[in-house]
């Protein structure tokens, strides 16, 4: 196995067990293959960590084990168990059960949904080891059907191609259950993996501060999540708004499966709310749970004027103490930034805002305190009230 030199950044870093090694702190000619496997180590030569290297990724050494040791397709099953049991006690037959880095696997997600596997490879680094992760992952869960999917920014970003294909079957719809309510999945053409699983304890959150047959305003809702849970707990009155109409058609689906009703309309959210306030339309509560405004640091201001634009909006269609359940899916937007821009929000609307509840991705979606980029899911829910 080759070594690279890290200069004292780099080491300082991985003493403390972040996964990654930036390509400015490395100190070797970085002439290797895309997911080349390496040891890492200090400028006197001392091991820091064994993982894979990329010349082409800013990111470019992700390490997969701090210890002395071969990394083998033992290693990996051994990392894949360990990752299993901690889903143990999620009470749903849909869950994360890989979470790269977050759970010593860089680079590789994967998501159960019922008898089914969602496999997605990100790095080339883990690509190197698919047909060992495909056997184990066989092995290990048995599933009836396997999705496997390289990102499709393995080209630009990783150097190395994307793939697609499909062990065994996957059906064209799989239904799940959380807390009683089912959902339909597309995996093979839905977002992401298939489903908004970070989102499961969420949902009950904001379900529990929602009165019997109060009017709920779903945003962005995709295939409804927390619009279905309001309905079906609360009986609430509930409109769901997404630009996709894919996404509105499969959450009619999902309504209908769990034998209720509900208002869908597809729309560009900015604008609707905007047509709202002219309708002078009233709500009890109102989610706002966007897809990701900041995929990049640089992207960061333009993002917090899109959130604080859908939440000046929505101030303002909220009945008498109404409240407003605020997300943002990027690391580079976390909770801190959610309260400036209510509370800028809130200036401009001559509003007082109450923080009832702090929320973060789930436990099936682990948050390392190692690395702070493994909390990428935040959110504040809120009480509305005038001055």
């Amino acid at each position: 196995m080759k070594t690279i030199r890290v200069n004292a950044k780099g080491a300082k870093r991985l003493r403390e067990f972040f996964p990654w090694v930036y390509k400015s702190d490395i100190l070797t000619p970085l002439d290797f293959e895309p997911g080349e496997l390496v040891e890492a180590r200090d400028e006197q030569g001392k091991l820091l960590a064994k993982g894979y290297i990329n010349p082409h990724s800013t990111i470019a050494f992700r390490a997969l084990s701090y210890k002395d040791e071969p990394i083998t397709k033992r290693l990996l099953k051994s990392k894949i168990l360990r990752a299993a049991a901690k889903r143990v006690k999620v009470d749903t037959n849909a869950c994360r059960i890989i979470h790269s880095e977050a759970d010593f696997l860089p680079g590789l997600v994967v998501d159960r949904y019922d008898d089914y596997l969602s496999v997605h490879f990100q790095t080339a680094g883990i690509v190197r080891f698919k047909e060992d992760i495909i056997a184990l992952l066989q092995d290990i869960f048995e599933p009836k059907g396997i999705y496997v999917k390289g990102d499709r920014y393995l080209p630009q970003k990783e150097k190395v191609p994307s793939f697609e294909e499909i062990i065994g079957q996957i059906p064209p719809k799989v239904v799940i259950q959380e807390q009683g309510i089912k959902f339909y999945v597309d995996i093979l053409h839905a977002q992401k993996t298939g489903f908004f699983l970070d989102q499961r304890k969420n949902r009950q959150i904001v379900t529990n501060y929602i009165k019997p047959k109060a009017r709920v305003l779903d945003c962005f809702s995709n295939t409804g999540g927390f619009g279905l849970y309001a309905r079906v707990k609360k009986q609430a009155n509930v409109r769901l708004v997404d630009i996709s109409q894919e996404a509105i058609e499969m959450a009619k689906k999902n309504f209908a499966l769990n034998e209720v009703s509900g208002e869908f309309v597809v729309a560009n959210v900015f604008d609707y709310l905007r047509e709202l306030r002219k309708q002078k339309e009233r709500f009890d509560m109102i989610i706002l749970d966007p897809p990701s405004f900041a995929k990049s640091k640089a992207k960061k201001s333009t993002a917090l004027k899109g959130f604080k634009d859908i939440s000046v909006n929505a101030m303002k269609l909220l009945n008498k103490e109404g409240m407003i359940a605020l997300f943002s899916c990027s690391h580079h937007i976390g909770i801190e930034d959610l309260r400036k821009v209510l509370i800028e929000a809130a200036k401009d609307t001559a509003k007082m805002v109450e923080v009832v509840e702090h929320m973060y991705q789930d436990i099936d979606h682990p948050y390392i305190l190692n690395n702070e980029f493994s909390l990428y899911l935040t959110g504040l829910l809120c009480k509305v009230e005038d001055l």
